[in-house]
């Protein structure tokens, strides 16, 4: 039991050190890969060969697709998706508001208008929201399967097809989630991964596209993978072919060194998926003691996510101060991983999206046409945190981090239980609920 003053109060931190969860892990076999790619002298990939094709083929073996393209960035994918899917002036996408910009900013490099819906009480796209928002322009639907939590798939796959619209999935949060046991990112006409450092598979930058569709893929290349790769890989009877020599006036290829290090990782991703499901349900009961918290992310039967992060909402009229102060507290006691969202921020909320430009066309509609309260209150009462995954070698460490977090946990849920009028644990509650 604690009987210290909190530091934000004054009191002495409850850890020795700041304490953030590692990640990547610098594991020897991936940093060998690195090295090796280095002393080849293969620093830049020009085709479709080397560890560029080993990725792509562990990708599209684990996904069951027949097309991988590894880009230098989940951008980079994203725009390849969309142009790949033949989007430009005058169409419509919808796309969550709730989401990291670059789930739809590539739209305007290609003309297309991005017209934002709100989101479920977990994050999740909400296709009842998304309705009243479809036109005679509406020619796509991009998801973002928020903190890792997948979408509801059934919901979100019925209303493309009711709609006829293509379907494209932002996974850059959701390596290796599931919905019913289906991976994220095989539902979409295409699908994009970000393989930046912080993701689940890391390549420190990069990113990639995967989809079905031989055109799509053909497309894709156009978009960054001209002359030897493009040459190769294309259709030679298609259109598009001879443009193949010089693309389009974009160049995304990945980094060999980058690849090399994600490589290995991806064999890795069931095991790591299943070790983050007991360490999200400790760390949300931790923290769910607080008086006002509420887990919004936990995985479902239905849902299991890839706890790109753990999504809470704090109460502010249950937690005097509400998130804002949870969040000074915990970082004041050590524990730097508890975040407020910040480049999540609403799209609404931006300027690009409230005035929305394009170097290749003017728009004469806006992106904001309706309200969004959901996602309106999520970025003013939720936090964060990182899961640990559970790698082999690594237990000690991932010990450490967890035990950092309950002690931290501990100490304020103690400080308010003796604070008159504060009283009393929260349950976890199931996503998709708010506290009461």
């Amino acid at each position: 039991m604690f009987v210290s003053t909190l530091a934000i109060k004054g009191g002495a931190p409850a850890l020795d050190r700041t304490t953030a969860y590692p990640w990547p892990k610098q594991h020897p076999e991936w940093s060998e890969r690195v090295l090796r790619q280095l002393k080849s002298g293969k620093l830049s990939i020009y085709d479709r060969s080397g560890v560029v094709a080993e990725f792509e083929d562990a990708w599209s073996a684990a996904h069951g697709m027949p097309h991988s393209l590894v880009t230098n960035s989940g951008t980079a994918a994203l725009h390849s998706a969309y142009f790949g899917i033949g989007l430009g002036p005058g169409d419509e996408v919808l796309c969550p508001t709730y989401t990291f910009f670059a789930t739809s900013a590539s739209l305007f490099q290609l003309g297309a208008l991005p017209v934002l819906v709100d989101c479920q009480d977990d994050g999740s796209f909400d296709t009842e929201a998304a309705e009243e928002l479809v036109t005679e322009r509406t020619k796509a639907i991009v998801i973002t399967h928020m903190w890792g939590l997948p979408c509801d798939m059934d919901a979100v796959v019925a209303f493309a097809e009711r709609h006829g619209l293509a379907l494209v999935e932002d996974c850059s949060h959701a390596h290796g989630a599931t919905y019913r046991g289906r991976l994220v990112g095989t539902f979409g006409t295409a699908s994009a991964w970000s393989l930046q450092t912080q993701k689940l598979i890391a390549a420190g930058e990069g990113g990639v596209m995967v989809t079905n569709s031989r055109e799509i893929y053909d497309r894709a290349q156009l978009l960054g993978h001209f002359n030897k790769r493009a040459m190769a890989e294309m259709d030679s009877d298609g259109p598009l072919y001879p443009y193949s020599v010089t693309g389009l006036g974009l160049k995304y290829r990945a980094h060999p060194l980058g690849v090399a290090f994600a490589v290995g990782q991806i064999a890795e991703l069931p095991s790591w998926i299943k070790g983050k499901q007991d360490f999200a349900e400790e760390i949300g009961a931790l923290f769910t003691r607080i008086p006002g918290i509420t887990a919004l992310t936990l995985s479902t039967p239905e849902r299991t996510s890839a706890h790109y992060a753990l999504l809470f909402e704090v109460d502010p009229d249950l937690l005097p101060g509400g998130r804002d102060w949870l969040v000074k507290a915990c970082n004041m006691e050590g524990l730097d991983d508890v975040d407020t969202p910040k480049a999540t921020s609403p799209l609404h909320t931006l300027h690009l999206f409230q005035h929305p430009f394009s170097p290749v066309t003017s728009y004469d509609r806006g992106c904001v046409r309706t309200s969004h309260p959901v996602a309106d209150r999520l970025a003013a009462r939720t936090f964060k945190i990182s899961v640990p995954c559970a790698p082999t070698g690594y237990e000690a460490e991932d010990a450490r981090y967890l035990e950092a977090v309950r002690t931290v946990t501990d100490k304020i849920a103690d400080h308010l239980s003796r604070t008159p009028g504060r009283s009393g644990d929260t349950a976890v509650a199931k996503p998709g609920k708010t506290a009461k």
